[in-house]
């Protein structure tokens, strides 16, 4: 006997079954559709709240008719529970509907985390921050919210403690029905859900002095309930508009738990030395820093090797320069050089000619770096740029520059020989 208990109607008649948007009088085991009754406990996907999930029985409540996946509102008034049959079911028949109470509970408890959160959004930040947008699921919630700016960490903590005080005072929230929407707005100073419709009368959702919004979801008895709020993170949903994701009851257990296992990897470092008092986190913090102040040093003595060996080759460079209408040139590679290195170089092989020009390449992570450099005397005839244009076409880029000195870009390293090898052939162009 599969067992499920939960917020219950029994006794609900089969009024419509669909299959692919359309209605049929059956649906067989293992087909996916949808299911409309009489009357239901499941609560519809409305207001970024999630449909409920759960089962139907047979009148016996001895066999699961079907698991229910889903649930919407395709029109008002009306609930469309998405179902996978586990049993035939018929139009007319009659079925025991039961929510599963543990993704009701969990989605209860983010459902009122996020009027809490609102709340203390609009209380840490001002009152210009507004709603728009949300997701309520038993897994996380997800508020989007108007704001100019991002928000400080500091200012995240201030609003992670101020609601979970609110949680932690086991507030009444209070559910009233039928509120005439002036009442609702002007007495009891409410505020709507972004994108709702309301009619003459609305649903008020208030929780002590601390927040009163129109809505219709599932909410949990008192604040209490919540558990805990943990804030996972904050970020930019598009300009004015920001995001926040946060966990509550077991999901903010369940985060925790993760925390703690880090915590005990880096605690490690923590007990490295005698008499330490750094926490697990700064000792993480200190580890970082010094593994990312090696990576630098590593980085900066591997760049000095590279420019000590590409500087080595200065001096056996005389065969590769050749005279051009009576001008020197130089068409040299040289891979995985930075720009700055291409400077460095270029300018130490342009003394060293003292007159002429000289066409560096570089290839480093499948992008190409080239560089031209014109000595002072000859820019009246040959500029840097007209030589570093077709170079870089050929090698998939752009560039410019200087007519003593021009740089580019390419994507394409299997065609640097080939350019650098054309070179010489452009500065005879240009003479």
């Amino acid at each position: 006997m599969h067992s499920i208990s939960g917020e219950a109607s029994d006794g609900c008649e089969v009024l419509a079954l669909l299959q692919a948007g359309q209605g049929v009088q059956e649906l067989k085991a293992g087909d996916e559709g949808e299911v409309i009754l009489d009357h239901t406990p499941f609560y519809a996907e409305s207001g970024g709240q999630v449909g409920d999930r759960g089962v139907f029985y047979s009148g016996d409540h001895n066999t699961v008719v079907a698991e229910v996946v889903g649930c919407y509102s395709p029109v008002q008034g009306v609930r469309a529970h998405k179902v996978v049959a586990k049993q035939a079911i018929r139009v007319g028949d009659e079925l025991d509907a039961v929510v599963d109470p543990e993704i009701r509970n969990s989605t209860m408890r983010h459902h009122t985390a996020t009027h809490l959160l609102q709340a203390g959004l609009r209380e840490v930040l001002g009152k210009h921050v507004k709603q728009a947008g949300s997701l309520v699921n038993p897994g996380h919630l997800r508020f989007d919210f108007s704001h100019f700016a991002a928000v400080e960490d500091s200012e995240l903590q201030d609003i992670e403690d101020l609601i979970n005080r609110e949680v932690l005072r086991n507030e009444k929230v209070d559910v009233l029905v039928d509120v005439p929407i002036d009442q609702a707005i002007n007495e009891y100073k409410a505020m709507a859900l972004f994108g709702e419709k309301y009619g003459d009368k609305v649903r008020v959702v208030k929780i002590a002095d601390f927040s009163t919004e129109l809505c219709g979801g599932t909410h949990t008895g008192a604040t209490g309930e919540i558990g805990l709020i943990k804030i996972l993170s904050e970020g930019s949903v598009s300009s004015g508009v920001r995001r926040i994701e946060a966990v509550a009851g077991e999901r903010s257990l369940e985060h925790f738990r993760k925390d703690h296992e880090l915590g005990s990897v880096v605690a490690a470092f923590a007990s490295r030395g005698p008499g330490t008092t750094q926490s697990p986190a700064e000792a993480l913090k200190a580890e970082l820093d010094r593994k990312d102040s090696e990576i630098k040093r590593l980085t900066r003595e591997l760049d000095q090797v590279r420019m000590k060996s590409a500087s080595s080759t200065v001096a056996s460079l005389e065969d590769k320069i050749r005279q051009v209408r009576g001008v020197k040139v130089l068409a040299h590679r040289v891979d995985n050089l930075e720009r700055a290195q291409l400077r460095t170089l270029v300018d130490q092989l342009r003394d060293k000619i003292g007159s002429g020009v000289v066409v560096l390449g570089s290839a480093s992570e499948g992008s190409v770096s080239l560089i031209v450099a014109v000595t002072k005397d000859l820019t009246a005839r040959v500029q840097a740029g007209k030589v570093i244009g077709p170079l870089a076409q050929r090698v998939g880029g752009k560039g410019g520059g200087r007519p003593d000195m021009a740089e580019a870009g390419g994507k394409d390293p299997s065609a640097l020989d080939a350019a650098l090898a054309d070179a010489y052939q452009l500065v005879d162009g240009l003479i």
